[in-house]
């Protein structure tokens, strides 16, 4: 009898965390190394927050909670998604969990059968193909080109839905690419949707870090069928990844399901965190605001950092915090792969980056570079990257 079963090989680790141990690896034998392949942000919770979570925590929130969260953090999501997206949201549709992944893999689970099918952005976040696989179902991947902006459109999702189709996954601001998808876009696919019959899952984490006056577009604000499930969390907006605090907006008849396997996954959120959530929504945005501004200025350092650096193109992110560099000169010119380029990058001039074929079949042939750092890391470790693609392709 195999020791292990035969599902658990369809899921794969985030090759952000494999690519950081490898620095972390270079960095305990003396070498320096420039991170930017991580994709968390470089601040600090705000303190409005962190003291929330502490005064909760002396007035003895150490307990278990209701497992949809408590209702007041509930209540809190829903003010926010109704007012920022235009829509009415009843906080019983919102489910609190540890983190958007938690949301991704409980939305995923409680609505894909063995062999339907969930369409989604190709390069893209790994959980939408791993999740998907586990759970019986089967992934089919959108290509996002560089030609097209990276864009998930309304025609290329119709060519590839069929009878099976069950969910349409989109994620805007995009990681890896950086893009952001147009109102016709996003009205088109929920259009697409409903007229198949199908879920739209809208991960929303990146939101609201767009950059030059972009504006955000929710399934939810263009729904006329209860089919659209939004997930969301804290970690990039409000700088808590370690937190580990999300949420799902769900249509009503997914509620009780969802909250089933919610419960028998992790019983319920961590109490004094789901008050920090609720200073962290209720209390000021200045901090969210500084946030998104720095961003803005070092995605435009690095665009002008990038122009002095050989055999590459790339494309001016509208949104998150990551340029997808296309490096497939470099890599032809070493006979190498993405993978192999990375490694070669941290070892030999000490700077992590994350190869693009971590985040999907057609990610291959690009490196993502997170500019989640200050700017003197990113000016050096782009000079770094600028030393090491121009000793490749004079070897």
């Amino acid at each position: 009898m195999k020791r292990t079963s035969s599902r658990i090989h369809k899921i794969t680790q985030e090759g952000a965390f494999a690519v950081l141990s490898k620095a972390r690896e270079v960095e305990a034998k003396g070498k320096n190394v420039i991170h930017m392949e991580i994709g968390e942000p470089d601040f600090d919770t705000p303190e409005n927050i962190k003291k929330a979570a502490m005064e909760a925590l002396m007035k003895g929130a150490t307990h278990y909670t209701p497992t949809p969260g408590i209702p007041e953090l509930r209540k809190a999501i829903a003010e926010k998604v109704s007012a920022e997206l235009g829509v009415s949201v009843d906080w019983k549709n919102v489910l609190v969990t540890l983190g958007c992944k938690e949301a991704i893999f409980a939305s995923i689970a409680s609505i894909v059968d063995d062999g339907e099918e969930v369409i989604y952005p190709n390069p893209g976040y790994p959980a939408y193909e791993s999740i998907t696989a586990y759970v019986g179902g089967k992934p089919v991947p959108l290509r996002l080109s560089e030609s097209n902006g990276f864009r998930m459109t309304p025609e290329e999702v119709n060519e590839l839905i069929t009878s099976r189709t069950k969910a349409i996954i989109i994620n805007s601001p995009h990681n890896p690419c950086g893009s952001v998808l147009r109102e016709e876009d996003v009205k088109g696919i929920v259009e697409i949707a409903e007229d198949r019959n199908a879920f739209v899952i809208s991960d929303e984490i990146y939101y609201p870090i767009l950059f030059d006056g972009l504006k955000h577009y929710s399934p939810l604000s263009f729904a006329k069928k209860d089919n659209v499930i939004l997930v969301d969390g804290f970690s990039k907006r409000y700088a808590m990844t370690g937190w580990r605090l999300g949420y799902a907006v769900v249509p009503s008849d997914l509620v009780e399901p969802m909250t089933k396997l919610l419960n028998n996954m992790t019983s319920c959120p961590n109490q004094f965190v789901q008050y920090a959530g609720i200073e962290a929504l209720r209390g000021p945005q200045d901090s969210v605001k500084k946030m998104v501004k720095a961003y803005e200025e070092r995605r435009n350092v690095v665009m002008e950092k990038l122009k002095e650096v050989e055999g590459i193109t790339y494309l001016k992110p509208q949104g998150a915090f990551y340029v997808f560099v296309n490096v497939q000169k470099i890599l032809s010119r070493a006979g190498m792969t993405s993978e192999q380029l990375v490694t070669r990058l941290i070892e030999n001039y000490g700077v992590a980056v994350l190869h693009g074929s971590s985040m999907g079949a057609y990610g291959e042939g690009f490196i993502r570079i997170s500019f989640a750092n200050s700017i003197e890391n990113l000016v050096e470790g782009i000079s770094r990257l600028g030393r090491a693609f121009s000793d490749m392709l004079r070897q």
